[in-house]
Order: structure tokens, then C-alpha cells, then sequence
């Protein structure tokens, strides 16, 4: 299991192969780095997930997929046109003989969020890898319910909370939270301890959804409503050119500013787990 921080969003993607290929969980829009990755382990990208549209930046996954020639995952109810595989709740996506990820419905974070538990082919529930649980449940807390307006805030903690005891039912006890979210990205409603598992996870435990507590409602202040980065045509091929002239003059104009553009992320180096 490889992962790709990038800290400046506080969000993380996955690369988890068998020595062969392998299969990508919510890649950013730098996909060179997912490349060099799959290129230093000498494995081929099959399958790209996405577990949800993101709000907090652009993805990686259609280009990704086009430039590898992956099978594209988006959940069947997102309404977008461009070309992809449409799963649904309790999908299995066979990536190898050695590898398969199984499909489950966790909306709350969005109405259409899924996550991906990792698994092997003939196995049982027990035999549960590890779960990328993307905007659902994250390190000690849960994505914010509240960035699709505060019109849907209650219904989604409402859909949050029956997420996170799902998955806390469903898989055992020892399955580790891969999140995509939850590391310093305003996608995230708290924190909490590293090497959380979906039994352990606070949000689980919690008996109230109406209150919810700080694992579901722990929100920081939203600056401003976020501007919807619809993406029914999908994203076009990322510009991976280290900026120059005028445009790096505006890079670092606008960092000073506070107003950097959320699809520009540094380089940074992978980890593994």
C-alpha cells in the first residue's frame, strides 16, 4: 500500500498494487506523480476509484485513467457525460486474481459518496485489507456534512452517522481508515488519534445522530461557500510544466494573498503503509 500526501490540501491518495497492477484511489490533478510511483514499482494501473466529486480540488482520476488506459469508477448516480465505469453499492471490482475492491454506499459527506474496502478474491469479510473511506470516515472524525448548504446539513449528518455504523458492522474490527481527507483539508469536521480503525472510529460509537458530537459536527468556520466544481465533462488534461514568467509571478502573488489556486499542489514524496 503506497500513499501520496499532499499536505498543502491536507488530502492523501492511494496506490495499492500486487506486484503486477495496481489500483488508484482518489488521485490529485498531479498525476506525474501517480505515474512515478507506478513506474518505480514496476506495476500497471488497472482501476482508478473516485469516491466522490470532490470540492476541495480538481481530480487526477479521469486524466489518469485516459493516460494509462484504467478502467474509470465514479458512483452511477454522479450525472456526468464523460466516459466511465458506473458502480454502485456492493459492486466488486476484480482488479487481479490477488486483489479486489468491494463497493459501499457512504453518503454524508456527499449524497452519492462511496468507499472502497480492499480485498482478496474467494476470501470472507474477515479477510478485509483495509477500507479508503475517502470524505466518510476520516482520522478521528467524519467529512463535513455541511458544504453542500446548510439546507442538507441535517439530512447528511443524519446519512453520516448510518455510514459510519455500516461500515463499523460490516467490516472487522481491525480494518484500517485509509482516508482521502481529514490531514489539514477544510473537508474534514475535526481530528482525532492516527490508526484508527472502523471499530474504533468515534463516530461509531456515537448514539446520537442528532447530536452527533465532535466527530461528526466538530466544524471550523467555512470562509465561503465553495463554489461547486461541477465536473460533467470532466476535467481536460492537467498542465504539469513548472510554472514560469508572468504565471509564477501570480503563483506567488497569490499565496500571499491566501488565494492559491486549489488545483496547484507541490511535489511531495510518497509514503508507505
Amino acid at each position: 500500500m503506497l500513499v501520496l500526501d499532499t499536505p498543502s490540501l491536507g488530502d492523501r491518495s492511494y496506490l495499492a498494487h500486487d506486484g503486477t497492477v495496481a489500483v488508484v484511489i482518489d488521485p490529485q490533478r498531479d498525476i506525474d506523480r501517480v505515474l512515478d510511483l507506478a513506474a518505480r514499482h514496476g506495476v500497471r494501473i488497472t482501476d482508478v476509484l473516485e469516491t466522490h466529486i470532490h470540492n476541495d480540488y480538481v481530480t487526477g482520476g479521469l486524466a489518469l485513467a485516459q493516460a494509462t488506459g484504467a478502467t474509470y469508477h465514479v458512483n452511477a448516480d454522479d450525472p456526468v457525460t464523460f466516459t466511465r465505469h458506473a458502480v454502485r453499492d456492493a459492486d466488486v471490482v476484480e482488479v487481479s486474481p490477488l486483489m479486489q475492491v468491494r463497493v459501499i454506499s457512504t453518503p454524508g459527506h456527499t449524497y452519492t459518496h462511496l468507499s472502497y474496502v480492499l480485498e482478496t478474491p474467494g476470501g470472507t469479510a474477515s479477510d478485509a485489507v483495509a477500507v479508503f473511506t475517502g470524505g466518510s470516515l476520516l482520522v478521528g472524525a467524519t467529512g463535513r456534512p455541511d458544504l453542500l448548504g446548510q439546507e442538507h446539513t441535517d439530512l447528511l449528518v443524519r446519512h453520516q452517522y448510518a455510514s459510519a455504523h455500516r461500515l463499523a458492522h460490516e467490516l472487522p474490527g481491525h480494518t484500517p481508515v485509509l482516508p482521502t481527507h481529514g490531514f489539514g483539508s477544510f473537508c474534514s469536521a475535526g481530528s482525532g488519534p492516527t490508526g484508527v480503525t472502523a471499530a474504533s472510529h468515534p463516530a461509531a460509537r456515537a448514539a446520537d445522530p442528532a447530536r452527533g458530537g465532535p466527530a461528526l459536527r466538530g466544524l471550523g468556520p467555512l470562509r465561503r461557500r465553495l463554489p461547486g466544481l461541477h465536473r460533467d465533462l470532466g476535467p481536460g488534461r492537467p498542465h504539469l510544466a513548472q510554472p514560469r514568467g508572468r504565471r509564477r509571478r501570480q503563483l506567488r502573488r497569490a499565496r500571499r494573498l491566501r488565494r492559491l489556486p486549489l488545483t496547484a499542489t507541490p511535489t511531495t514524496t510518497p509514503t508507505t503503509t
